[in-house]
């Protein structure tokens, strides 16, 4: 009986085997061969033979053309990298049940879809909407270098009127809409729609500072094998969001904070070497010159203009820039830095015969300023603003760096320049009777 079912397996597998019908044709034309060779077979014979074989023949090469044409098609062979988005999309998210949607802003979308999605939620759709988290300042400024040239402006303004939008929205229909912000730059755009018996998913890919819209862009349908895997990573992202608004505690942790150093390192001096116009502010700046005392000589010979700001020796001022200081609090010991600093400007003044203008001021300064090149039309790669903090009877001076890109740059250096207006000149060299 065993060997009965092992033959009869044997028969199925060679019955329902893909390439069953070549290997009959192969059997067939070696037995008409042999016969042939042998002239048992007459000659009218061997031909009727040899044309079924050739009809067999044909028969199989339609088949398996037929069976290339499906794995074609099984293999979806048109492009799947898009330069636009599908001329459906609007459409589909229109008639849809469920949206959800993940980008950086999505003004556009939200803005152009406005009405649909208002249609939307009155029917009963729900709609869920990922944006970057606009009170994140250094979030928004990652994210601004993924949007086209001419878009990365006041990023944080428009992912705030898309949740505006979607708020206005929520609140006119009390539909099913939810919003949230990520704390990261989403890694792809998301058009995930879901409707009765459909489902598509719509990726569009970042560029960093793209010359037009990013790209690439990809569509899959629910049959197709890649919808899962984005699908899924798309409720991921949305899993990750924090609903908005975000807590206190949330909104405290993002706000934007101040980078201090304790040493400006050597790109304070590397700064000063290239510039053409220096403005420093400080109590007496003693240290600054006495160290860099041939630097400063080098510089003025060169053509550099330098400004000098520091605090009146025979004022008050001298007396609460003292009591400031961590370690010995003597206002004469402050007098004697500052005028020590008046001497050596005296000696670089007529030593050099450059550009070296003083000015005193009779405010206690609470932060001192060395500005490279800070005028709009002597700007360069080295220019900025080297700060520095007085801190009241505290061990160490907070120091940090704004450039002309940075949002207080123009704050701390009008400061200084009011500071600087309405000081009192010094004329150099100085009468030493």
């Amino acid at each position: 009986m065993s060997l009965l079912r092992a033959s009869a397996r044997a028969v199925h597998r060679v019955l329902t085997d893909d390439n069953f019908d070549l290997w009959l044709l192969t059997a067939a034309a070696g037995v008409f061969t042999v016969l042939g060779i042998v002239n048992v077979a007459k000659p009218e014979v061997l031909s009727s033979a040899i044309l079924a074989l050739l009809a067999a023949l044909a028969i199989a090469q339609v088949r398996s053309r037929r069976l290339v044409a499906e794995m074609a098609d099984r293999a979806q062979p048109a492009e799947v990298l898009l330069r636009d988005f599908p001329a459906d999309l609007a459409r589909r998210r229109a008639e849809a049940d469920d949206v959800l949607l993940i980008g950086i802003a999505m003004a556009r979308t939200v803005q152009g879809a406005r009405d649909d999605f208002h249609r939307a939620l009155v029917r009963g759709a729900r709609l869920r909407v990922l944006v970057v988290d606009p009170t994140d300042d250094a979030l928004v400024g990652q994210a601004a270098m993924h949007r086209p040239v001419g878009r990365a402006a006041l990023l944080s303004q428009r992912i705030m009127t898309t949740i505006e939008e979607l708020e206005e929205l929520q609140a006119s229909t009390q539909g099913n809409l939810e919003i949230r912000v990520a704390q990261f730059v989403p890694p792809i755009g998301v058009n995930l729609i879901r409707a009765r018996g459909s489902a598509s998913v719509t990726i569009q890919h970042p560029e960093l500072r793209p010359a037009a819209e990013p790209g690439p862009i990809m569509h899959f349908t629910e049959s197709d094998s890649w919808f899962s895997f984005y699908a899924q990573q798309a409720e991921r992202l949305w899993e990750a969001g924090t609903s908005w608004p975000p807590p206190p505690s949330r909104r405290l942790s993002t706000m934007a904070r101040p980078k201090f150093v304790q040493s400006f390192g050597p790109e304070l001096l590397n700064s000063m070497k290239a510039a053409t116009d220096l403005f420093v502010t400080g109590v007496a700046r003693n240290t600054l010159l006495v160290e860099n005392y041939n630097e400063f000589e080098r510089w003025l010979r060169r053509g550099c203009t330098l400004r000098i700001l520091l605090i009146e020796p025979s004022s008050n001022a001298v007396e609460v820039a003292a009591e400031r200081y961590y370690a010995e609090r003597s206002p004469a010991s402050a007098r004697g830095r500052i005028e020590q600093s008046l001497r050596l400007l005296s000696e670089l003044a007529t030593t050099t015969g450059g550009a070296l203008e003083v000015r005193l001021t009779s405010h206690p300064i609470p932060l001192g300023v060395v500005a490279v090149d800070t005028a709009p039309d002597r700007r360069t790669e080295y220019s900025a603003l080297f700060v520095e903090y007085y801190t009241f009877q505290a061990e160490g001076e907070p120091k940090f760096v704004l450039q002309p890109s940075d949002a207080w740059f123009p704050q701390f250096l009008e400061e200084a320049e009011i500071l600087w207006r309405a000081a009192r000149p010094l004329p150099l060299p100085l009468d030493e009777k």
